[in-house]
């Protein structure tokens, strides 16, 4: 019994110690966990675009249209919540708070391009724009090689996924961003997000 009591005090010493990390409360945990569970049938696409912003040039959508994705607290809980929903697991809060634990401070983007060279990603540079200030990525993943992408018309391109983190503390939290990205081909690939309309 005491062994019970000392870990229902320690659960909630961590999860009041990672809420005041993440700024993010038990309802709104549990609301993103429900959109996780009562969502996890719809495709990713479908799942994602609340936080999806395509590339500001692209003249159609589809399959190669550039995108990236803001992964905000509220998508890392909801992602996590689908997957386990889809395996057959137990949503718990402490779940939750383990994923806002492993990307405390940080805004996450997850990036798709496309460049005409397997190579074009591997050098680019990557900053966010809010206001007057340029933020630079705190750390970036981007791939060596594209992966080889063959058009209806023959044409080969080639895909890189890119992942790309700032530090939270850096940007403003009800401000627009732009995240900007040039690539080693020296083309600009740009994202509009408004911070204030994203959960």
């Amino acid at each position: 019994m005491r062994f019970i009591v000392l870990t229902i005090i320690f659960s909630v010493l961590f999860v009041t110690q990672t809420l005041a990390i993440s700024s993010i409360n038990l309802d709104v945990i549990k609301e993103a966990q429900d959109y996780g569970k009562l969502r996890n049938k719809d495709s990713l696409q479908e799942f994602l675009l609340p936080w999806i912003s395509y590339e500001e040039k692209a003249e159609k959508l589809n399959g190669t249209t550039e995108r990236s994705y803001l992964y905000t607290s509220y998508l890392l809980i909801a992602t996590d919540a689908r997957e386990k929903s889809l395996n057959g697991h137990d949503i718990a809060i402490l779940d939750s708070e383990e994923v806002l634990e492993n990307y405390s401070g940080l805004l996450s983007f997850s990036t798709v391009l496309f460049g005409e060279k397997e190579d074009f990603a591997k050098d680019a540079s990557v900053i966010v724009k809010q206001d007057n200030n340029v933020i630079k990525a705190y750390q970036m993943i981007i791939p060596a090689e594209g992966e080889k992408v063959h058009l209806d018309k023959g044409q080969t391109i080639f895909n890189a996924q890119c992942y790309f983190y700032f530090f939270e503390k850096d940007i403003v939290p009800d401000l627009p961003i732009i995240l900007s990205v040039r690539t080693t081909d020296q083309k600009d690939h740009n994202f509009y997000f408004d911070l204030e309309k994203i959960k």
